[in-house]
């Protein structure tokens, strides 16, 4: 039997072939500076170009980038150098005076307070306070003030209101005469002082105040027992009279009215005109 030899086929190996990859622009050139737009190679770097390119040097960005380091952190105004260089970094203005605020529209005069805003602007430029920030709280300030202002005139309205009620629910059918009395006295009283009464009774302060009226009106009565305008003695017996018959008396509607809040007055009143005694 005779032995059978097969061919064996070795495969012939493929050629291989070498890919050269380009190698990267170097960054660096060959005196260490670094090559002309060597940051375009980054494209995170792009929105920075203008500042990378006046870097010359590598060592020349390690040294910003160690400023920057340095920087970190809200500078002390204290520290005058710093402070200054952190104003230049950011890209805050110069000068104290370019802190100046402008007057937000709709702002009320009570509110602008020109040097408070001059001591601000001071304290912004000192403290590194962005301009626009500054702007934004007196906005903010100006908004608030103005509901505070709006606030505090509906409560003066409102206490006005109150007081004015609880007169008349007091006097009843003498609060208008009362009131008449008030005003003739107070303008006699302002005649001799000087005094422009029309101005000083919007002072929410007194005409919210239901004690005020009821003072001024003692104060009618009195006049009207001792005028100020004369030297003459005042006839006791007449006025008693009135406060008893005359409509038209402050005191006449309590002295006639024993519920009345000012009956046990009326009548002590009465009294002592009428019979000399004082309670």
């Amino acid at each position: 039997m005779m032995n059978k030899t097969e061919d064996t086929q070795v495969p012939t190996p493929e050629p291989t072939t070498t890919e050269t990859t380009p190698l990267p622009a170097a960054l660096l050139g060959a005196d260490g500076a670094f090559e002309p737009g060597w940051f375009t190679r980054f494209e995170e770097l792009q929105p920075y170009a203008a500042t990378l390119s006046k870097f010359r040097r590598p060592e020349a960005l390690a040294k910003s980038y160690a400023n920057l380091e340095k920087m970190k952190g809200y500078p002390d105004p204290a520290d005058a150098a710093r402070m200054q260089a952190f104003r230049e970094a950011v890209g805050l203005p110069p000068a104290p005076q370019d802190f100046a605020l402008q007057r937000p529209e709709n702002t009320p005069d009570e509110l602008w307070d020109t040097g408070l805003v001059a001591a601000l602007g001071s304290v912004a430029y000192e403290y590194g306070v962005p301009p626009r920030a500054l702007a934004a709280l007196a906005e903010r300030y100006s908004a608030e003030g103005r509901r505070h202002l709006e606030h505090m005139q509906h409560e003066a309205e409102a206490a006005v209101a109150r007081a004015d009620a609880e007169l008349q629910q007091s006097w009843g059918p003498a609060y208008e005469s009362n009131m008449n009395s008030i005003a003739a006295f107070l303008n006699t009283m302002g005649q001799r002082a000087g005094v422009d009464v029309g101005q000083l009774m919007q002072n929410p302060a007194l005409r919210a105040n239901p004690d005020f009226a009821r003072l001024m009106l003692e104060a009618a009565g009195l006049m009207e027992e001792a005028p100020l305008h004369t030297g003459s003695q005042p006839d006791h017996r007449q006025e008693a009279h009135r406060i008893a018959h005359d409509p038209t008396h402050p005191l006449h509607e309590a002295y006639m009215r024993t519920s009345h809040p000012q009956h046990r007055y009326a009548n002590e009143q009465y009294d002592r005109l009428a019979f000399g005694s004082r309670v």
